[in-house]
């Protein structure tokens, strides 16, 4: 503008040198340069020819102050999420402040405490008048002087009994902590409750338990001894649960003892080695059996639709034939090696076998089907033989009734040319 006072002209469009605008836009100053300062510079121009730079500098002076002001009020706002509903008239100094007010300072602030918990206790001044403490269901058993051998059962302290030391502790802090907070900070569970707690070490302070009535002094050397033992019941005789210990001792032992066994089992197993079964199983050692075709029951071998065997116990396993002939041909292959290795083995079970057909009973192997089976497939094949056999004689015959007529055919032409001739 000072370079080019004829801009300031009324109705002249603006330079798009210095501190113009792009082309068509005007003046970029900012809401603070408006139209009415454009028309106090173009008045000042006519009226006063000879200072046409004043006034465009002046002009200039208080755009640059209203750009100033508002980079100013554009870093002093709040954020979005902490606006003032009040459009922050209550911080204005003279001001009354309500609760609102009170938690919406505070809510930016680090450090606060967020949620819906209880507030944090007040210090604790680290002093105790017990040398031992334990908590047993809802009772407290204490011991008031260092050479106490048994704990007894506190009925108050300063006036106050188990359930209000309880309720004062659960005002403040996190609240898995209440126990903790009695035992090692008691002059906070005090004024959480109203009450009056000693206000110098070595002061005493009034405990009534079941041997009656005592003034013990409140000091750190007790506290001391008691924070370092209370969570472990302080030797106390009630907190000790002699039941409890010894059902924990005996789960111990029981699982100690399963642990032994399953790895001498398997120490066994890898060493000897395990006898093959019988049968074919699925994955939970259960023996399959034949069951009617389930066209829509997968093979959990190969994976085909249409199985005909499934687990005995309803384990959701299921086999094709063809999966089933071949597991069943590699157990007995499995097996027969381990008979090898193991004669008496071999014994026994035909032992067994013999047993159990005096006895009536089925064998519940699959060696009898299979025998069916083998005996099945050698008489089909006897059959076929035969069959075959059957067919090599009767073409044997044709072939010889054939050969017999055309040697009599020949015979008899033989003899007709005899005639002739």
């Amino acid at each position: 503008l000072a370079n080019d006072p004829s801009s300031l002209k009324l109705g002249a469009p603006p330079s798009h040198s210095g501190l113009g605008g792009a082309r068509g836009r005007g003046p970029i100053f900012g809401p603070a340069c408006s139209p009415a300062l454009h028309r106090q510079a173009n008045m000042a121009s006519t009226r006063f020819p000879d200072r046409p730079r004043a006034a465009a500098a002046r002009s200039m002076l208080r755009c640059t102050q209203g750009l100033l002001l508002a980079l100013l009020l554009a870093q002093t706002q709040p954020a979005a999420g902490s606006v003032n509903i009040d459009g922050g008239r209550s911080q204005l100094p003279g001001m009354k402040q309500d609760m609102f007010d009170r938690a919406q300072r505070e809510k930016g602030k680090p450090g606060a405490r967020m949620g819906k918990g209880p507030p944090d206790c007040p210090k604790s001044d680290k002093m105790s008048p017990f040398f031992g403490l334990a908590f047993v269901g809802k009772e407290m058993f204490i011991k008031m002087n260092s050479t106490d051998e048994q704990c007894t059962r506190l009925l108050t302290i300063g006036g106050a009994n188990y359930t209000v030391l309880a309720n004062a502790s659960r005002t403040c802090g996190p609240a898995g902590e209440w126990k903790k907070r009695i035992a090692e900070e008691l002059s906070a569970v005090f004024f959480q409750a109203g009450l009056d707690w000693v206000k110098n070490e070595n002061d005493t302070i009034e405990i009534v338990t079941e041997d009656g009535t005592f003034e013990i002094p409140v000091d750190e050397a007790r506290y001391a001894g008691m924070s370092a033992c209370w969570a472990k019941g302080c030797d106390c005789e009630q907190a000790q649960n002699p039941t409890g210990k010894a059902i924990l001792l005996t789960f111990l032992a029981i699982a100690v003892g399963g642990l032994f066994f399953d790895s001498l089992k398997m120490t066994w197993k890898k060493f000897k080695g395990e006898k093959p079964p019988r049968h074919v199983q699925c994955k939970k050692a259960h023996r399959l059996e034949e069951v009617k075709l389930a066209a829509r029951h997968l093979c959990d071998v190969c994976g085909k639709s249409g199985t005909c065997y499934a687990c005995t116990s309803g384990c959701p396993y299921d086999m094709c034939k063809v999966c089933y002939k071949e597991a069943k041909k590699k157990l007995k292959t499995e097996l027969q090696e381990w008979y090898e290795k193991h004669p008496e083995d071999k014994a026994k079970d035909e032992e067994k076998k013999k047993e159990k057909k005096k006895k009536g009973e089925k064998d519940g192997s699959d060696d009898d089907a299979d025998t069916k089976e083998s005996k099945a497939d050698s008489e089909a094949e006897s059959t076929s033989k035969a069959e075959s056999e059957s067919g090599k004689a009767e073409s044997g015959k044709e072939e010889a009734e054939s050969g017999k007529e055309a040697e009599s055919k020949e015979e008899e032409d033989e003899e007709d040319g005899a005639k002739e001739s």
